[in-house]
């Protein structure tokens, strides 16, 4: 498939933070709910909101993860210590 031309519209290039992921699934969607959890500074439950929301088909999540096993994977001959990429 040939890679299309990718635009980021102005109002999302700044993107959005998230530390949190869930992931759901039906027979024919998984859903990737990208949450933001702020730090506790007193007792109470632990709190975060939904910063990102994206379904995909069960084809596009097994592309995703392929993506992202090659990038982690260049990412970490890079990045990170030769005793840690063991």
């Amino acid at each position: 498939m040939e890679t299309p031309k990718i635009s980021v519209p102005e109002n999302q290039r700044a993107g959005v933070w998230a530390n949190f992921a869930v992931v759901s699934h039906s027979p024919h969607e998984f859903t990737l709910d990208f949450v933001r959890v702020e730090p506790q500074f007193e007792a109470g439950p632990l709190a975060g909101v939904v910063v990102s929301r994206v379904s995909l088909s069960p084809l596009m999540v097994t592309q995703l993860i392929d993506a992202l096993q090659e990038n982690w994977q260049r990412y970490a001959e890079r990045a990170l210590p030769r005793e840690a990429q063991e």
